[in-house]
């Protein structure tokens, strides 16, 4: 999410919402602690995008709503949301002053094939060895029928590009999903794959994407208001319950890697096949393609 050669690029202030917890949180909640009458009848023939807010999402969408507008700005240039009910719902329960919404499809939460629309025990129950093929790499991972995060942040790289080109100073709020989030968060903050997966598997609250979660990121350095040219600055904040984020400003800080900081990395994962003599009959590339 660069600049364009010459110019500034991009919205001063990008804004994003999770959207507050939905009823298949609730029902996935349930599920881990062993409560399944959720996932039958009715809800079970629901799909994903039709999850409503819970009566506590609710609550905590107008927290959000009111955090934003005491706190961040009153008002925005541009309004953006997912497809998905629980988006929608959330975004009209921040009553945002002078809101006028933009339905963006590539904001949708990451498509989970034919784990979606069933509990965290079913999929345990019926589709262990994808589970365990996940855990080998939860970054390229891709349940079948659905998207694996890599491949999820492709459409979300494209509408940072519509931004970059239609919100060129302006400010800008999106409200979407955790997923989603991650996405964006690896864009605009460079997150390297094992970077990311630490946060994934932090225990520590202030790594969270909590339920309507907010992550106000900015070309403006707080301390002077000096505009640069790319987004160089975060603020995560839970508005529902403060002590669950850092609610400061971080500069981000893009990776680099000298030749030495790459060789450590590779030299952390053990080498298993190697050449040997006896077994490297004719020249391997020419079947090898995919490896």
């Amino acid at each position: 999410f660069r600049s364009p050669p010459g110019m500034d690029g991009g919205p001063v202030d990008l804004v994003l919402v999770r959207h507050g917890e939905s009823e298949g949180n609730l029902a996935q909640f349930r599920s881990k602690h062993g409560i399944e009458e959720d996932w039958h009848g009715d809800f079970a023939e629901r799909h994903s995008s039709q999850y409503r807010l819970t009566d506590h999402g609710r609550k905590q969408a107008k927290t959000a709503g009111a955090y934003i507008k005491e706190n961040i700005m009153s008002r925005f240039d541009r309004f953006y949301t997912s497809e998905y009910v629980r988006a929608m719902e959330t975004a009209s329960l921040l009553e945002l002053e002078g809101a006028d919404w933009n339905m963006e499809f590539n904001l949708r939460e990451r498509d989970a094939g034919i784990l979606d629309g069933i509990s965290k025990k079913e999929r345990r129950k019926e589709f262990a060895t994808e589970l365990a093929r996940r855990e080998r790499d939860l970054f390229y991972w891709q349940p079948p029928g659905g998207e694996s995060i890599a491949g999820m942040c492709i459409r979300v790289d494209r509408f940072l590009k519509k931004l970059e080109e239609s919100c060129n100073g302006l400010k800008v709020v999106v409200v979407c999903h955790g997923n989603i989030i991650e996405g964006f968060r690896l864009l605009l903050e460079k997150l390297s794959q094992s970077s990311w997966i630490r946060l994934r598997d932090s225990s520590d609250s202030y790594d969270k994407i909590h339920n309507c979660q907010v992550f106000w990121y900015s070309r403006r350095e707080p301390s002077t208001g000096r505009l640069r040219s790319s987004i160089k600055y975060c603020k995560s904040i839970c508005p529902w319950d403060l002590s669950k984020s850092p609610n400061t400003w971080d500069t981000i800080v893009y990776p680099r890697m000298s030749n030495e900081d790459l060789l450590a990395h590779v030299q952390s994962i053990p080498q298993i096949v190697n050449n040997e003599p006896d077994k490297d009959v004719g020249p391997v590339e020419e079947d090898s393609y995919q490896c």
